[in-house]
């Protein structure tokens, strides 16, 4: 058996088991996500604000991004034979991709801004701007991907980008504006917030501060530090094969082997990526344990309508 059958086969598996599970996950939860943090209790919270517009952007990019692989178990990739599928599954999974990274990295200005002493920068932190921004966020990557649409066609039996000029300005892009920028903004933040925490923690050893509203913003900041860790542990793979295959596309005279390890090293680093996507709502969940109660109390309070609802329809309903 050759290495290229060995290696589709895994990514057939892959694809058919892992795949298929984790968008059913994905789905679910980022819906739970946008219900949860449209609540009340957390829709005045502006980081909350950009959580809900990272989870329809990853409700967006793992549905075009994921759907397209789980088809093509079975029957061959649309993406590779529908010219509009190959356009449209790239142009929407960088849509929904770089709108949930760019929220990400507005959570953690945000939260650098509402941890600051500068009065000015607290006064970023708030909703309505929080609301405002996030419009801005989808304006801009709902038009800056148009190029999906003139240079990505599908040629024998591919869909790749022509000219070679096309496909190393989109790898830049992804790898500057979705890769090298979130990562190293998030990071600089990370280490702003924990320097103005650390002032603010020796300034409330001699104030009293209210517990609730303090014990409130660190879990809204754990929930943003476990998102950047996974974020950054299962994209960055998919950032170097950006960069790799950019310049190795057009390499004359590649071996069947080295066609199959590079075309399986894209199939596993993109996989990482979208398990991002798909694992949002788990991650917080694990992570906080005010929002697991709340989302149980969310479940439990539904459950009570519709057996209400359900006691009323009995009470209602004529005898014959």
């Amino acid at each position: 058996m050759t290495l290229s059958i060995i290696l589709s086969t895994i990514q057939t598996q892959i694809s058919r088991y892992f795949i298929s599970t984790a968008l059913a996950f994905g789905i679910i939860g980022s819906l739970l996500n946008i219900l949860l943090f449209s609540h009340k209790r957390y829709r005045n919270n502006s980081c909350c604000i950009y959580f809900i517009t990272a989870s329809f952007g990853m409700l967006v990019a793992m549905c075009f991004g994921l759907v397209p692989s789980i088809y093509s178990v079975d029957h061959p990739n649309p993406a590779n034979t529908i010219n509009a599928v190959c356009q449209l599954r790239n142009y929407f999974g960088q849509c929904g991709t770089m709108t949930y990274r760019w929220s990400l990295i507005m959570a953690c200005l945000d939260r650098y801004a509402s941890s600051s002493y500068s009065v000015r920068l607290r006064a970023f932190a708030k909703s309505h701007i929080a609301v405002r921004v996030s419009l801005i966020i989808a304006s801009i990557w709902i038009i800056v991907p148009i190029h999906n649409f003139i240079y990505l066609n599908i040629v024998d039996g591919q869909c790749i980008w022509l000219p070679a000029g096309s496909a190393i300005y989109n790898s830049m892009m992804v790898v500057v504006a979705g890769g090298l920028f979130p990562i190293s903004t998030m990071i600089t933040c990370g280490i702003l917030i924990r320097n103005n925490l650390k002032h603010k923690r020796e300034i409330r050893r001699s104030k009293v501060q209210s517990m609730k509203e303090n014990a409130r913003d660190r879990q809204t900041l754990i929930m943003l530090v476990i998102q950047i860790i996974f974020y950054m542990i299962l994209t960055l793979p998919c950032v170097l094969n950006v960069i790799y295959s950019a310049f190795t596309f057009y390499v004359a005279n590649k071996t069947n082997d080295r066609i199959a390890i590079d075309s399986f090293l894209e199939f596993m680093s993109e996989t990482l990526a979208y398990t991002y996507s798909t694992s949002s709502f788990y991650l917080y969940t694990l992570s906080s344990p005010s929002f697991r109660e709340h989302f149980i109390k969310i479940i439990y309070s539904i459950f009570k309508r519709l057996n209400q609802y359900h006691t009323h329809l009995h009470r209602v309903a004529p005898s014959i």
